[in-house]
């Protein structure tokens, strides 16, 4: 079984990215794969939810600041198959959402997302970008359209538009290694 990390935000987004980031915890779940978010709301509750009820399961790296958090705070996700309580900041803890992850899909983000792009380079993981999702996944096709961060060209982004090609792609992706 694969773990597929989704790189994403907890800001509020347009409705069709909302949906997209359902389709491809939907997709995940249906390719088999784990999926591993940094275990808070918005789109990481949505693409939790989606993967759960498709019959997925779904681990949340959660901060420090959130780990005890409620049902009355909106980042509360309930959809956290696996929580893992780190004990750390936010950024400390996108380390473990990408080292744990064969691959990872990155949709909408901001700068957490775009920390977590670059570990995720450094690392060779495979990245799928979702586009058309806004945010910091249209910023990475723009700033990088060959899909390399850098002159090492250490591991290419794969842009696509589609939420179940991102899923398969990662899938795949995450077997070759």
């Amino acid at each position: 079984m694969v773990q597929i990390g989704v790189l994403t935000t907890y800001d509020p987004v347009p409705p069709e990215v909302e949906e997209k980031a359902k389709r491809l915890g939907k997709a995940l779940a249906a390719q088999g794969a784990i999926v591993i978010t940094g275990g808070n709301g918005g789109l990481m509750t949505l693409v939790a939810e989606a993967a759960r009820k498709a019959g997925g399961i779904t681990v949340g790296v959660l901060a420090r600041e959130l780990e005890d958090i409620g049902p009355e705070h909106p980042w509360f996700n309930p959809y956290n198959t696996i929580k893992i309580k780190t004990g750390q900041t936010f950024t400390s803890r996108s380390s473990i959402v990408v080292r744990s992850s064969d691959a990872v899909v990155v949709v909408a983000g901001g700068v957490g997302t775009l920390t977590e792009v670059s570990i995720a380079y450094n690392l060779k993981k495979p990245i799928v970008v979702l586009k058309g999702s806004g945010m910091m996944a249209d910023k990475l096709a723009l700033m990088f359209p060959d899909g390399f961060i850098d002159h090492r060209r250490m591991v290419k982004m794969h842009f696509v538009e589609n939420p179940e090609e991102a899923a398969e792609l990662a899938v795949s992706l995450a077997k070759m290694i």
